[in-house]
């Protein structure tokens, strides 16, 4: 809690300030202000998963991605090499500046893509990716390979590579595809995953005239590697897609259990977020609360509101810098039409799911216009809301505060010390609140309160719960040497916080200007010693 590291370092400062070294000593008692707090429910949790509604009653609202779908997982562009050579089987004298050969009239022009799971792409701009090349020239001369890229264009121009090979060398080096534009429909325009490549091979004008010998000549690895597409287009196939079972974590509620807890109502809304341009059909199934401690699991029966969803295509913007107008569905799952209160009075540690999705249902229906963006995709989220009007027996909330005062010699001075906490409650709940001291081996060493001696009154409420007025209380934490030495010893406080709800089970409303005021000094008793 806030108000106990405000205490530690007050602790600390105000030893370092009344202890020193003396020749003499007596016995000071000194009473001193060391924090002020003013609490409320974000404190237990953090403020980012509340929400407060116009009528002032607060809301744990968050959310949580179950699926974030994208490109890189529907289309997957392998790296590709293809294997070029010229070699001769007799022996060839040649002269500088003559071409070799020419793939003008051969059937090497188009290179093939194998994309996966029936994707036809007639379209890709790279976002980034190398065409990679190795060189083995086993000629005795330098040889010149002029390579172009026919399908690839860059601001209207299309790729070409101009490279001298030394001779009885061997080269390799990486060409950067980045913003290239590339046509993947081949030669006649009727094809997919396929483009044109045309290239020369000759003796270099900078050579002297020699003989070409059998078997001599120039081998090339071509290898299309790490491409990242920006944009793809084309058919994407009729994919089966599974997701999970897989589970999202509730990290906050780790520290915090309750009993018997009563939700008076509660919801999940689901948004269906598509920015691909394909259309979907997709199912939420075996949406689970799992609670780890002690081990329990609620299913979500919500009847077929989260199945056979059928999801639209996105729509382009033509705006580079937000390309896409993505197609939107919510469903809202409600303590009226399933059993959500169950689900989420189980206090899941995890949401468990697993969602499925078929890939253009009905076929090829776009001719080939489906279409992808980088960093855009498929995405389910659960924005879960659960309004704090509720029931229990208590609430019991953990935290930790970290300490270390091994090393402050001037608690040897001190001989007894009271730990006073004024609290001002304005919460419709008692409080029973217990520190424990832990050791470097996070074992238990000592308590803060003495039993009976640690509990913070209710605010006065009507029958309904409604707060009318604030309540005082006082916690004191008496520390004898044992105490204080356990205190040397100690790395951190575990704090367990009991909050027992009244008038139940009439339903609790917390709101967001409910708090606790803390005010925290120490009564002291300490060895002065003069120079």
């Amino acid at each position: 809690m806030r108000f106990f590291n405000k205490f530690v370092i007050g602790f600390l400062l105000l030893f370092l300030i009344v202890s020193c070294k003396k020749e003499t000593s007596w016995d000071v008692d000194l009473s001193m202000p060391i924090a002020r707090s003013h609490l409320n429910i974000s404190d237990f949790f953090g403020d980012t998963i509340f929400q407060a509604d116009p009528a002032g009653l607060l809301h744990i609202a968050f959310s949580k991605d179950l699926v974030n779908y994208t490109m890189d997982s529907l289309v997957n562009l392998p790296d590709t090499t293809i294997n070029l050579q010229y070699t001769t089987f007799f022996v060839t004298s040649l002269s500088p500046g003559v071409q070799l050969f020419s793939n003008a009239t051969s059937n090497d022009k188009e290179i093939t893509f194998n994309v996966s799971n029936g994707v036809e792409l007639n379209k890709a701009i790279v976002r980034t990716g190398f065409l990679k090349i190795e060189y083995i020239n086993s000629y005795g001369q330098p040889l010149k390979f002029d390579y172009n890229i026919n399908s690839a264009t860059l601001y209207g121009s299309q790729l070409n590579i101009s490279q001298v090979i030394s001779g009885n060398s061997s080269l390799t080096k990486m060409y950067p595809l980045d913003s290239y534009n590339i046509n993947l429909t081949g030669i006649s325009g009727n094809k997919v995953n396929t483009l044109v490549q045309t290239y020369t091979i000759s003796t270099d004008a900078s050579g002297n005239p020699d003989q070409l010998l059998q078997g001599q000549g120039l081998i090339i690895k071509l290898s299309f590697i790490d491409i990242v597409p920006e944009y793809i287009q084309g058919y994407f196939g009729q994919q089966n897609l599974s997701f999970g079972p897989d589970s999202s974590s509730l990290g906050f509620l780790s520290n915090f259990s309750t009993n018997n807890l009563m939700l008076s109502q509660s919801a999940i809304n689901f948004r269906i977020v598509n920015e691909f341009g394909i259309e979907m059909s997709s199912s939420i199934n075996q949406l689970r609360s799992i609670k780890l401690s002690p081990r329990n699991v609620v299913t979500l029966n919500s009847g077929n509101l989260l199945q056979s969803i059928n999801i639209g295509r996105a729509n382009k913007t033509n705006n580079p810098s937000n390309p896409v107008f993505p197609w939107f569905k919510q469903i809202n799952v409600n303590s009226t039409n399933s059993n959500l209160n169950p689900f989420l009075q189980n206090l899941p540690n995890y949401l468990g799911y697993t969602v499925q999705a078929i890939i253009n249902p009905l076929g090829n229906i776009s001719a080939g216009n489906d279409f992808a963006y980088f960093g855009k995709g498929l995405k389910v989220i659960a924005d879960i809301d659960i309004p704090l009007a509720l029931s229990a027996d208590y609430f019991k909330l953990i935290n930790y505060s970290k300490v270390d005062l091994t090393q402050l010699k001037e608690l040897n001075d001190v001989n007894s010390c009271q730990i006073i906490l004024d609290v001002r409650n304005n919460y419709p709940f008692k409080t029973l609140i217990q520190g424990y001291m832990m050791n470097d081996q996070n074992q238990i060493i000592d308590s803060l309160f003495f039993p009976g001696q640690n509990v913070i009154e209710p605010a006065i409420t009507d029958v309904n719960n409604v707060v009318l007025n604030y309540i005082d209380s006082k916690l004191v934490a008496d520390f004898d040497k044992d105490k204080i030495t356990h205190l040397t010893q100690c790395k951190q406080i575990k704090f367990i916080s009991y909050l027992y709800l009244t008038n139940q089970p009439t339903p609790i409303k917390i709101n967001d200007d409910s708090y606790l005021d803390l005010v925290l000094h120490a009564d002291l008793n300490y060895k002065a010693r003069a120079k």
